[in-house]
């Protein structure tokens, strides 16, 4: 079972017209603030919706960034309908840029990607969903507002297409270093580019058995688990556990892609 949650900000709840619970406190202090983290069984998400302004003022875009690797992915102005939509085009493009750079990386190889996809597909996933902001990855959200707003600046466009918004995401946004704790509580930043952490982990989640390499401590054929440290996340979980968690729609990625990949081989 992995578990995936959404830290959503109060203009995100705003935007998608939901009253999420906020993330409850462990100790009692800094609700509603509090720090996300990822490791092997949990992958955190910060989500934001930032409102455009000037000739975008009727145009409104939602950013996620992920908690270890502040990997963004970017929805330009993308009107979302509900929370169960908002799971369904996520769960697409983290899939489809997951499979893009394990690709493009070396790690796999396109016979390799109807394979991902199963995998994908086939670990069960229970999604949460809580009202909370995490300030260190928020601040990364407004780094990627800043490359989505000169995009529009520059080109005259109110809103990128989904290539558009890949693009910038994996070529910009993601490919350059960036700085953060590696865990909370921790005393030292560490520089680290957000590509080639996501990247990580999308090999150990869901490219089992595609390594031609072997790695120490590793069952053949795996990819390594890029979180060997404790971070107290089984202690959020447990917290987050009560929160109220949503499904996962069958049709999360549409398996149509993953052949359409697999005919251009």
């Amino acid at each position: 079972m992995l578990q995936v949650i959404f830290s959503a900000t109060n203009a995100f709840c705003k935007y998608i017209k939901e009253d999420l619970a906020r993330l409850p406190s462990p100790d009692g202090k800094r609700i509603g603030t509090q720090p996300i983290t990822t490791d092997a069984n949990t992958i955190s998400w910060q989500v934001h919706a930032i409102k455009g302004v000037g000739r975008r003022r009727n145009y409104t875009d939602v950013i996620a960034v992920e908690a270890r690797s502040r990997y963004a992915i970017l929805f330009s102005h993308p009107q979302f309908s509900s929370l169960e939509d908002f799971v369904k085009r996520f769960g697409r493009r983290w899939a489809n840029e997951g499979v893009d750079m394990a690709v493009e990386s070396g790690a796999t190889v396109e016979e390799q990607v109807q394979t991902m996809f199963d995998q994908f597909l086939a670990i069960e996933k229970e999604m949460f969903f809580c009202r909370n902001t995490d300030l260190s990855v928020n601040g990364h959200v407004s780094d990627a507002d800043w490359w989505l707003s000169g995009s529009y600046e520059n080109y005259g466009h109110n809103i990128l297409t989904e290539p558009e918004e890949t693009w910038l995401g994996m070529e910009r946004i993601n490919c350059v270093h960036k700085k953060a704790k590696p865990f909370p509580g921790a005393k030292h930043q560490e520089s680290f580019i957000p590509m080639s952490r996501m990247v990580d982990d999308w090999l150990f989640r869901f490219a089992r058995g595609l390594s031609q390499w072997d790695y120490p401590q590793t069952p053949d054929g795996d990819f390594p688990n890029p979180f060997p440290i404790s971070t107290g996340t089984d202690e959020k979980r447990a917290v987050v556990k009560k929160v109220e968690s949503y499904p996962v729609p069958d049709n999360v990625i549409s398996l149509d892609e993953a052949r359409k990949r697999k005919s251009r081989v």
